[in-house]
């Protein structure tokens, strides 16, 4: 099911200008790709294969203001983004092919080992002991699921630096006795990269936790941000706080 998302686009940039323009807090300089990057989740890596090649990425319903800022911020660069539910678990999706492949330029891929059924019935229609014994149908029914980590090359300047963290810690994070976190299960790069990022912005107070023996495993960083990454991610919470009444 696709999301009609013309009506509130205008009012959404209304408010984003006007929040730069009254002076609610300092203004910031933000890469959306960075910032888009820092969002996507990394349960197990960054998965991809063929009947989701132009997914973006999935969100549960509680991230509903953060998926229209995205698609606000994006859908004029790349005008096959659309925003649609899952019929099946409930969850928003970002759709954009061309989005989809410049999000995983950033990534280094391998095959997972696991394969994913690409079929267009049911699978639980399909006579699968006749099919199994024919030549084709693994390929014909079934994609290898490739892994993504984020790379470690590619920042390059602190406004990519403060962007990714920023978008990390508006769908990943929150604060925990006066120390901010990003933490995520289960992640395979994103959270050690961050925690990378944030030595490199200056921040204090940075510990890199792994519960390890426990299922999920969740990583954690902690930190304490610069006055600087304070002041993005104070911008951006009040933008996202906008988007939730325009979601309502």
């Amino acid at each position: 099911m696709i999301i009609n998302m013309k009506a509130i686009i205008l009012s959404q940039l209304i408010f984003v200008i006007s929040l730069f323009c009254q002076g609610q807090s300092s203004a910031i300089k933000i890469d959306y790709d960075y910032f888009l990057l820092g969002t996507l989740n990394d349960y197990m890596g960054r998965e991809t294969y063929r009947k989701i090649d132009n997914r973006v990425d999935e969100y549960y319903q509680n991230s509903k203001p953060l998926v229209f800022l995205l698609d606000s911020v994006f859908r004029d660069k790349f005008p096959d983004l659309i925003v649609s539910t899952n019929r099946k678990n409930g969850r928003l999706e970002l759709q954009s092919w061309s989005l989809a492949q410049k999000m995983n330029e950033f990534y280094s891929y391998k095959p997972s080992g696991r394969m994913a059924y690409i079929g267009e019935v049911d699978m639980t229609t399909l006579n699968l002991d006749s099919l199994t014994k024919t030549p084709d149908f693994y390929s014909t029914y079934f994609d290898t699921i490739y892994t993504g980590r984020i790379k470690d090359d590619i920042y390059s300047n602190d406004i990519q630096r403060l962007s990714f963290i920023t978008g990390a810690y508006m769908r990943f994070g929150g604060e925990r006795d006066s120390l901010y976190f990003i933490r995520i299960a289960n992640s395979i790069s994103k959270v050690r990269i961050a925690a990378e990022q944030l030595k490199d912005l200056k921040c204090s107070n940075i510990e890199y936790v792994v519960n390890k023996g426990h299922i999920p495993t969740y990583h954690t960083v902690y930190f304490t941000p610069t006055p600087e990454l304070k002041n993005y991610l104070i911008t951006i919470n009040q933008i996202l706080n906008r988007f939730v009444d325009l979601s309502n």
